[in-house]
C-alpha cells in the first residue's frame, strides 16, 4: 500500500521542474502517493526555513498529518552543508521522515522507525565530524603562522577528513561543494576518489573530458 507523502523541489533552471518531477515519480512507484508538490526557485543558498514554498510544505504536513517528505537529493536541502544537516535534524526531531529520489544512502525505505534510527546515526556521525573539522581547522590556522622545521608538503586532509569527504560524496554532494567544504582543489578530491570510481564518475569535469576525447 502506498504511503501518503509530499514532495519538495528547489529548482535552478527553467527546465529543471519537469525533469526533477519525473525522477520523483519514478522513485515513488509502488511506494508513495504524492499528495502535493511544493517548489522554490533559485533559493539553494537560502536556509530552508526562510523559503516560501518550503514553509508552506511544513504547514501542510502539520495540518494533514503527513510525515513522509520526498526530496530530489540531500544537497537540495541547502548548498551549505551545515544548514542542510541542521534542517535534516530538525525534520527528524519533528517526526518527519525524509526520502531522497537520488543517492538515497539511508536504507529501510519501508520501515519508518528503522529509517529514522539510521538518519539519527548519520547525523550523530556528521555532527561529530563537524566539531572535529572545526578544531582541526583552528589548529591548522594557528600552526600555519609558525615557522616549520619539517621538509616536504603536508597532506591536504587527514584520515578522518578523507573518510568524511567520501561519506558526503556518497550522499550526493557535488565535487564543487566538497572543494568549498574542505578547502581543497579539484585535483586533491580527484586523487582521493581514485579508489572510488563510482563516486568520481559523476563529476561533470570528467564527463566533459570524455566527450572531448
Amino acid at each position: 500500500m502506498k504511503k501518503d507523502a509530499v514532495a519538495y523541489l528547489s529548482t535552478r533552471k527553467k527546465g529543471d521542474m519537469e525533469h526533477h518531477r519525473g525522477i520523483l515519480e519514478e522513485y515513488c512507484k509502488y511506494k508513495f502517493r504524492i499528495n502535493r508538490l511544493f517548489t522554490d526557485h533559485r533559493v539553494n543558498s537560502t536556509p530552508p526555513r526562510k523559503r516560501e514554498g518550503y514553509l508552506e510544505m511544513l504547514t501542510y504536513c502539520q495540518e494533514h498529518g503527513i510525515t513522509h517528505i520526498l526530496f530530489l537529493n540531500l544537497p537540495s536541502l541547502s548548498r551549505n552543508l551545515d544548514n542542510g544537516l541542521d534542517e535534516l535534524e530538525l525534520l527528524v526531531s519533528e517526526g518527519c521522515i525524509p526520502y531522497f529520489a537520488e543517492n538515497d544512502f539511508i536504507a529501510h525505505i519501508d520501515d519508518p522507525t528503522a529509517r529514522t534510527r539510521d538518519l539519527k546515526n548519520f547525523l550523530t556521525y556528521m555532527h561529530a565530524y563537524q566539531g572535529f573539522a572545526r578544531k582541526t581547522y583552528s589548529h591548522h590556522a594557528r600552526s600555519s603562522s609558525k615557522p616549520k622545521g619539517t621538509i616536504g608538503r603536508p597532506r591536504a586532509l587527514n584520515d578522518g577528513q578523507v573518510e568524511a569527504l567520501i561519506t558526503v560524496r556518497r550522499s550526493g554532494v557535488s565535487i564543487s561543494q566538497i572543494c568549498r567544504m574542505f578547502s581543497v582543489s579539484r585535483s586533491t578530491v580527484s586523487k582521493i576518489l581514485d579508489d572510488y570510481p563510482e563516486l568520481k564518475g559523476e563529476w561533470k569535469g570528467a564527463r566533459s573530458s570524455a566527450k572531448n576525447e
